[in-house]
């Protein structure tokens, strides 16, 4: 254990500040709401990023690693660390909250509920990404899903009630099929810490841990093993989410607050990708080939529905809510891609660790790239007093040179233009899956084309042409929106040209990934 719990601060400074604020809501305290919630919150990210920044990452394991006893008769440790991609989703959890906080500080700087479901949100995920065995990862999981329903449920627009439910009812149904998949791993090999399951998984004794301890099912080992795919695949897929899971999304990104709908799209869904990392890959060498490829059919499929419905929507947050999907569909595809049986093939195996360090890639790359549209679409919201309906507006370049430029820069960055971050992963991922499995590569590449025709169509119907009616109320980034957006859109530039800056770190966790993948 390091001599000072830095990953323990970044985890509980935010969440018992947001403790704090729920129970101490008086009028005084009220109006200290706001600078509690910037103070607490900026810490947290500064010392996350100091962390990420500093870490050197062995070979074998983690950084700013603590372990403390905590449940001694379910042999549960209390246990953090941070790896390559641990430490790569805790600077982008350390990059986002802090933009959406700012993104809700006009309308709810005195809310301190409002702003410690948010501080508890910050807590959570860190907790999340650093947490070394399922136990305490799923601890803070389910921490995160509370306040996420409170503040669609609370502060929503319109609809927010429906929303909140299906989002809530689609969380518990993936968190139980997750928990009891889990829970066959755990009985299994005896332990909840990912790294003793995964060397279960390396050394091929996990099949075997799986029916001696399970063959109560009486099904076929490789069958009993697919189950247990199935059940933390679907628990995962849910959160993600993938096609035919998605149906809670939409709607919840559209009726939540937009800088929520930032923390959902940007962080909270990222939950989903890190989970499946951890914890299926150990069981892909045992689960059915056919699972696998039909599961990869399934993707690419709705990688192309996706973008197509967003091509359909008018709503803008609509539009952002699907793209998103078939952004996060590009992750599956390069995480299932994984899961093919290669016989040992020294050049399907590089093609794996392309199609992994791009998912990883994609996944810092969407999460920067979606919070910053939605940004977007929140000050787009404030200038017009309602949702940004894409047909009703037109020639907003004249009056907002800035935020059409700044605006377009991440647009581009989402289609995928080389030269910005989400070229480098989307790239590193057909790259790996043409070579493991080309058919779905080739149903999954229409949805490339789909998307640049429905983002560049909105950038010309809202920026460009005739005047719409929110032309003479519409105003250009004030100089504090654009100090807040451009260190964003500098990391889009600089990724673009400079990816070795991310795929340095993340060097170590892929080759110890594709070291233990003996298929």
């Amino acid at each position: 254990m390091n001599a000072f719990p830095w990953i323990s601060c970044i985890i509980w400074l935010p969440l018992l500040a947001g403790i704090t604020l729920i129970m101490l809501r008086t009028s005084k305290w009220e109006s200290l709401a706001g600078k509690t919630a910037v103070v607490a919150s900026l810490a947290s990210s500064l010392t996350a990023v100091l962390l990420w920044l500093t870490a050197e990452t062995p070979e074998s394991g983690a950084a700013f690693t603590e372990r403390l006893s905590w449940i001694p008769t379910l042999g549960v440790d209390y246990a953090v660390g941070m790896d390559g991609l641990s430490g790569l989703m805790v600077l982008l959890t350390a990059l986002v909250m802090p933009l959406a906080l700012a993104a809700s500080w006009q309308q709810y700087r005195a809310s301190s509920p409002y702003l410690a479901c948010l501080l508890i949100i910050q807590g959570s995920l860190f907790g999340v990404f650093t947490s070394s065995n399922f136990f305490l990862w799923f601890f803070f999981y389910e921490i995160s899903l509370i306040p996420a329903f409170f503040l669609v449920r609370i502060w929503g627009s319109p609809g927010k009630n429906r929303s909140s439910l299906r989002f809530f009812v689609y969380s518990m149904a993936g968190s139980i099929s997750l928990l009891v998949g889990f829970l066959a791993l755990a009985a299994a090999t005896g332990s909840f810490e990912f790294s003793v399951i995964a060397e279960h998984g390396r050394t091929g004794t996990l099949a075997s841990e799986l029916g001696s301890k399970l063959g109560w099912f009486n099904m076929p080992l490789g069958w009993l093993c697919t189950f247990v795919f199935a059940l933390i695949f679907l628990g995962l897929a849910i959160k993600v989410p993938m096609m035919p899971f998605h149906a809670w999304l939409p709607d919840t990104y559209d009726h939540a607050p937009t800088p929520v709908t930032m923390i959902l799209t940007g962080l909270m869904s990222k939950m989903g990708l890190y989970g499946l990392i951890r914890m299926v890959i150990p069981i892909f060498p045992y689960t059915q080939a056919q699972v696998v490829k039909i599961l990869m059919i399934l993707v690419a499929a709705g990688i192309v529905y996706s973008a197509l419905a967003a091509m359909g929507q008018r709503n803008l947050k609509r539009m952002l809510a699907y793209s998103s999907i078939n952004h996060l569909g590009y992750c599956m595809l390069g995480f299932l891609s994984l899961g093919l049986i290669t016989n040992g093939e020294m050049n399907l195996a590089i093609q794996k660790t392309a199609a992994l360090t791009g998912l990883m890639l994609q996944m810092f790359s969407h999460g920067i790239i979606a919070s910053v549209l939605f940004y977007f679409a929140h000050a787009m919201e404030e200038r017009c007093g309602e949702k940004i309906m894409i047909d009703a507006h037109g020639g907003l370049r004249k009056v907002a040179p800035v935020l059409a430029g700044t605006m377009g820069i991440a647009v581009f960055a989402s289609v995928g233009l080389p030269g910005l971050n989400g070229f480098i992963g989307e790239f590193l991922i057909f790259k790996g899956v043409f070579a493991l499995m080309p058919l779905a590569a080739c149903l999954a590449v229409p949805g490339l084309l789909i998307t640049a025709v429905f983002l560049l169509s909105f950038l010309q119907k809202v920026f460009q042409g005739s005047g719409g009616a929110s032309v003479s109320r519409f105003r250009d980034l004030s100089m504090r929106e654009s100090i807040l957006i451009l260190p964003f859109l500098l990391i889009m530039v600089v990724l673009g040209f400079l990816p070795h800056l991310l795929i340095n770190g993340l060097n170590p966790v892929i080759n110890k990934i594709i070291s233990s993948m003996h298929f």
